[in-house]
């Protein structure tokens, strides 16, 4: 009789964990969220395949709702959304939340892969800052292996052929578009096609996956000089955080975990995404972008000077002790 009881006290038991978990699952914990730019371009796959990872590692405990992009909240606005609770999470980049504090324009700066970035404790000197700036926990970097070109309609072959020209670049970047000798111009990323084919612009600084799927070269003739910032991870998936506060340090590991999980895959896949003749500057060159290849003392010059002018920037705008710290975790001396 008693060994009878037992057995059907642990079915019930069993039976318990089975409704928990159903209810569970019927029940999710649901996250809003928007992305920077078109959900369908492939700039997003990160945020798709993020979205993914978490609700396989929660089993469907914690959803990722994506609203959308601009259309849902202005990209320019969603750094100030995020920090006011009208969107759980965003995924964004440095340079679209160094409205909100000047850290943004300093993350293209590390000049090292994410794994190194996370040893060094640059990860945590992000999510201190970013919190107390934006009141907002930074997740971890799920775009990373970046680079920056510059295309123009411009023949240049050198970096004088630039001075004068009004190069349309992000505002973290107008010092370096200055120090260069061009005229920095501020116009929205979804206005650069317009802006070129009116010639309100001569040239623009972007990334160079999803060129095509803009349309971009076709109204753009030349790549010229080197990539710029290569190997930066300016990434900021960011959750609110009152929200994030909320969550259970389970359901903050599902966040979380899943990033350190696929960093060097993720690594790996955007290095192929930025170099790659179906996205990158191997479908540019493709569809007809010509490539105007610079001396080797020219290319040096430019990357050092944008870089400089870079550090300058972020040095004028960051506090005192918040630039010193980040120069030291680096590796770059603060002065």
């Amino acid at each position: 009789m008693k060994r009878t009881l037992r057995t059907v006290s642990l079915m019930l038991v069993i039976l318990g964990f089975l409704v928990a978990g159903s209810q569970a699952a019927d029940n999710p914990r649901v996250l809003s969220a928007v992305g920077l730019i078109p959900v369908d371009n492939i700039n997003m796959k990160h945020m798709w395949q993020y979205k993914e990872w978490v609700e396989a590692a929660s089993n469907g405990q914690l959803i990722i709702d994506i609203k959308g992009n601009g259309e849902v909240i202005p990209t320019e606005e969603q750094i100030f959304a995020l920090s006011k609770g009208r969107i759980d999470m965003i995924f964004s980049m440095g340079d679209d939340i160094s409205q909100m504090t000047p850290l943004g324009s300093a993350m293209v700066l590390t000049d090292m892969p994410p794994w190194e970035e996370r040893e060094k404790g640059i990860w945590d000197f992000y999510r201190e800052i970013i919190a107390r700036d934006c009141n907002a926990y930074w997740l971890g970097p799920l775009y990373s292996a970046q680079f920056f070109t510059l295309t123009t309609n411009v023949k240049a072959m050198g970096p004088n052929d630039l001075k004068g020209k009004k190069i349309r670049a992000g505002s973290s970047f107008f010092n370096s578009v200055k120090a260069v000798g061009a005229v920095p111009v501020s116009v929205p990323m979804m206005e650069i096609y317009t802006a070129m084919e009116r010639g309100t612009i001569d040239g623009f600084v972007m990334v160079p996956v999803g060129y095509t799927q803009f349309g971009w070269h076709e109204v753009s003739k030349y790549w010229v000089g080197p990539p710029l910032l290569e190997g930066s991870t300016p990434s900021c998936p960011l959750i609110n955080m009152d929200v994030w506060k909320s969550l259970s340090k389970k359901e903050q590991m599902w966040l979380t975990q899943p990033i350190v999980d696929h960093l060097e895959e993720m690594y790996g896949f955007h290095f192929w995404l930025y170099n790659g003749q179906k996205y990158g500057t191997g479908a540019m060159l493709d569809a007809g972008v010509a490539r105007i290849e610079w001396s080797e003392k020219d290319n040096q010059w430019f990357k050092e000077t944008w870089q400089n002018a870079m550090w300058d920037y972020v040095k004028k705008n960051m506090a005192d002790d918040d630039f010193k710290r980040f120069s030291s975790l680096v590796g770059r001396d603060a002065e």
